[in-house]
């Protein structure tokens, strides 16, 4: 991202400016997948073996969003997440436009990346579809509190000659 905000790989000092301030859509989906705090969502989405994890900054700086992918037990499968605080909304346009292309390079080297929203998180439903992701299957009893989730994923194009 430019001209305002930016994107730039993500550092332990991010998570508490992060989960500070989370959306309460997005605190809200991670207690009910896992019983998380926000602090040790993005903590897990952070250190795990073989992720990648970007952060979405403001021009001063402050990361406002955390993203990532990590791998599964499955080769070239991986599960894409993004946890973002009410600073967003800061620099919405900019994200919208340029979310597609970080997505984009975040998931080179996938073939396939998923995984599930709660089905009361309408503002990441239109963000999913908006970045080139399908929801595929309404899960009504998932997670730690038992919730409606929707499952979604994205096959990752290749360019073949």
């Amino acid at each position: 991202m430019n001209n305002k905000g930016y994107v730039r790989t993500s550092n332990s000092a991010d998570i508490p400016i992060v989960a500070q301030d989370m959306r309460d859509a997005d605190v809200a989906e991670v207690q009910a997948y896992s019983g998380h705090t926000p602090e040790q969502a993005l903590k897990h989405g952070l250190t795990y073996p073989g992720g990648t994890t970007r952060s979405i900054c403001l021009p001063t700086g402050v990361p406002v969003g955390m993203f990532g992918v990590v791998p599964t037990d499955q080769p070239r499968v991986g599960v894409i997440w993004m946890l973002a605080s009410k600073g967003i909304t800061q620099i919405q346009r900019q994200f919208l436009r340029e979310s597609r292309g970080e997505i984009n390079g975040l998931i080179r080297g996938y073939d396939l990346v998923f995984n599930f929203t709660d089905a009361r998180n309408t503002t990441h439903h239109r963000w999913i579809k908006w970045a080139g992701f399908t929801i595929i299957k309404k899960h009504e009893n998932f997670g730690k509190e038992q919730r409606p989730f929707l499952e979604f994923t994205r096959i990752v194009e290749k360019d073949y000659v």
